[in-house]
């Protein structure tokens, strides 16, 4: 069995979404008043970022007929609420050590 692995690290492979022929990568997901929802940006294949701020759009996980789909948040305030915790989320994954853990998902510690 082949290793995807350089230098002893797993080698990445982005979780693709196509949203009306553009492609978009999930950067994260989380569970926010019982929903789920997912931070996407538009995908970039190459490794460098650019150093301007990259702005997520947010869609929430919706079941129907057995399918799960994702659809906007159509509320604005539910919408920047969602993003705060997002920044909130991200920051506490690859902010500073000096970061001050105040997220009350339940899973982070």
């Amino acid at each position: 069995m082949a290793e995807d692995k350089k230098d002893g690290f797993e080698e990445y492979e982005p979780q693709i979404v196509d949203l009306d022929g553009e492609p978009f990568e999930v950067i994260d997901a989380i569970c926010y008043d019982d929903q789920n929802y997912v931070a996407l940006v538009p995908y970039n294949e190459s490794d460098e970022m650019d150093d301007e701020d990259v702005e997520f759009i947010i869609l929430k996980e919706i079941e129907e007929e057995g399918e799960y789909m994702l659809s906007t948040v159509d509320d604005e305030d539910l919408y920047d609420e969602v993003g705060q915790a997002f920044i909130e989320h991200l920051d506490s994954l690859y902010g500073d050590d000096e970061h001050e853990d105040n997220c009350d998902c339940g899973h982070c510690q």
